[in-house]
């Protein structure tokens, strides 16, 4: 007897609902409605996208490109000029574009540990879950582990102020991340100590450091570190991995890795860079030098670099406003046909 059901409406299945059973004229009426709102709508988008300046150069789409690479950190150097065609008042945002290439996978967007990216020392059981298949480089662990952060994009565009007009323009490289992740998603790994040195004669005893640290200058500041790195001999950390991209002060918190650990969608899909600031005027120059050292002929892929505003609604993207558009057509094209059976239908029933 303790196992009944309570005896109420809801229990029973008596709560009263409504069945909308709408006819043929207010069927008509309604897509009417639909599709003369989605119609303004979608003429709107498409007008604000259209305003949008974009300019793309694939600097790599196959062997005869001149900057073409055929193995990987092969550290070629090319140049990628853009000339503006209209004035622009706003900043221009640079993105790298690759095509072909499958974020999306499966097996590869599962393969990244997030206990090592916040700067956690997992087990090797855990590791081995989370970052299969690519946990070793030969016998030495990977911190980060996985797919995703060992197949980092590591082509370094920096902009080339003297061969640009005018000359004046820089190109700022932070601030390009999502904010929750630069504060809490990726962190250094527990036990990294690092001090500012005005000298490289400065020990790691003088730096309140232990005896096997290392050293680092920055070359785009001239600055100087003492920093360590725990189970340095048996681990082999993102710098390390890309010496020529990731300072080991930065390490995981690089921006630039930061924006490649967020996993695109779809195959062909653009990156942030860095930010130019405006305004432009029509026939100003910006070139960029690239050292090309990530490799896309092995999977048939492209890369490009993108210049462009943002809009109201982010960067150029036509199908949103195409969406409304097609879909108020279709909404209007449908009223019409059921309001035109349904007068047909009132028109044979005078007749008879």
């Amino acid at each position: 007897m303790s196992e009944r059901p309570i005896v109420n409406n809801l229990t029973q299945q008596r709560l009263p609902s409504y069945f909308s059973n709408l006819r043929k004229h207010e069927v008509s009426i309604l897509f009417l409605i639909i599709g003369i709102i989605f119609l303004p709508i979608g003429t709107y988008l498409t007008s604000s996208q259209s305003q949008v300046y974009e300019q793309t150069f694939t600097y790599e789409e196959d062997d005869t490109s001149p900057c073409h690479i055929s193995n990987r950190n092969q550290g070629l150097s090319c140049k990628v000029n853009f000339t503006i065609t209209e004035d622009i008042d706003d900043d221009l945002y640079v993105y790298y574009k690759l095509s072909n290439f499958y974020q999306n996978h499966r097996r590869y967007v599962q393969s990244y540990s997030i206990a090592q990216l916040q700067g956690q020392s997992p087990s090797i059981a855990d590791l081995m879950l989370s970052c299969n298949p690519l946990l070793y480089n030969g016998t030495i662990l990977l911190n980060p582990c996985g797919l995703v952060a060992n197949s980092f994009f590591n082509d370094v565009i920096s902009l080339n102020s003297s061969e640009s007009y005018p000359t004046t323009l820089t190109m700022d490289e932070s601030n390009i991340a999502i904010s929750s992740d630069v504060e809490s998603m990726f962190l250094q790994v527990q036990g990294f100590q690092y001090t500012e040195i005005d000298s490289l004669n400065t020990t790691c005893v003088e730096s309140n450091l232990p005896t096997n640290c290392k050293q680092y200058c920055d070359p785009s500041t001239n600055q100087c570190y003492n920093f360590y790195y725990p189970n340095d001999e048996t681990t082999q950390y993102l710098y390390e991995s890309y010496p020529n991209q990731i300072s080991p002060i930065d390490g995981v918190t690089n921006e630039h890795f930061i924006v490649w650990m967020r996993t695109a969608s779809l195959p062909t899909f653009r990156k942030l860079y860095g930010v130019i600031s405006g305004p432009f005027n029509q026939g100003d120059i910006i070139t960029f030098d690239i050292i090309n050292n990530f490799e896309v002929t092995s999977f048939f892929g492209t890369k490009s670099i993108i210049l462009t505003n943002l809009g109201s609604l982010g960067a150029r993207n036509s199908f949103l406003g195409v969406m409304y558009i097609t879909s108020g057509s279709i909404f209007i094209s449908l009223g019409g046909i059921i309001g035109l059976i349904h007068l047909y239908g009132r028109y044979v029933k005078k007749l008879s």
